[in-house]
């Protein structure tokens, strides 16, 4: 997209449709809270700062991985010390800034410790204090499908929150063979976001074995992912979760 440009339409590698407009930065946070943007597509970034507004309408390739993500982080909760809570659609935000209208990952997860801490609260002390720890508790993973030059900024933004670790996932065909790439980054590495070949929040996975742990989620049975995870998770993690 051009540095100057004020709109911004095309479609992404796995087919889904993108679009970016920029506006006065001091209109997002009316034009968030005024417009309906969920009637343009379902998923809507809101950069204050920037006034920049980015929208998606998202293939069904996209969902199919976004789906297949959510497969792999909950199988895993089998293999860890820990326990592991699917915060798909939540819009993460820094809670001491008011006009910050927040960024939505294509899935996210509290993983351990804040897992564990997450049903405790929703157990014994209701939704309104379930409601709260979410506001002020980043995610320990989030992660991106399809991504494009529009998602350039978001691990600054996921690792400003205080997001541990971020996958980047894209699907494409080469030569008739479905490809899929995981991206790994540290978000909170010294000196910003880095490029890591293996998970930390998720250890036994990593860059090399999620191709193929991604095609089985998607394409195999519950039984063939387990068995996988089991293979791949377990040298890693000798000790179950129970």
């Amino acid at each position: 997209m051009p540095n100057d440009a004020s709109e911004c339409h095309f479609i992404g590698p796995m087919g889904s449709e993108f679009w970016q407009i920029k506006v006065p930065p001091e209109a997002v946070p009316l034009m968030a809270q005024k417009m309906n943007w969920n009637e343009l597509g379902r998923r809507v970034l809101f950069d204050a700062q920037a006034g920049i507004i980015s929208w998606m309408n998202p293939s069904g390739p996209h969902e199919g991985l976004a789906a297949a993500t959510d497969k792999i982080v909950l199988a895993a909760e089998e293999f860890i010390s820990g326990r592991v809570t699917d915060m798909r659609g939540m819009r993460w935000k820094e809670p001491h800034e008011p006009d910050n209208v927040g960024v939505e990952a294509d899935a996210s997860f509290y993983i351990g410790a804040k897992a564990k801490e997450w049903y405790l609260i929703a157990q014994t002390k209701g939704d309104k204090a379930l409601e709260e720890y979410e506001i002020y508790t980043p995610p320990d993973l989030v992660v991106e499908v399809e991504v494009t030059h529009l998602d350039k900024g978001k691990p600054d933004r996921y690792a400003g929150l205080g997001v541990r670790e971020m996958w980047q996932t894209t699907r494409r065909q080469i030569s008739g063979s479905v490809q899929i790439e995981v991206i790994l980054l540290d978000l909170q590495a010294q000196d910003g976001p880095k490029r890591i070949d293996n998970s930390i929040v998720l250890p036994g996975l990593n860059s090399a074995n999620l191709n193929k742990i991604y095609h089985v989620a998607r394409y195999g049975t519950t039984d063939e992912l387990r068995t996988l995870l089991d293979v791949e998770m377990v040298a890693s993690n000798p000790v179950k979760n129970t």
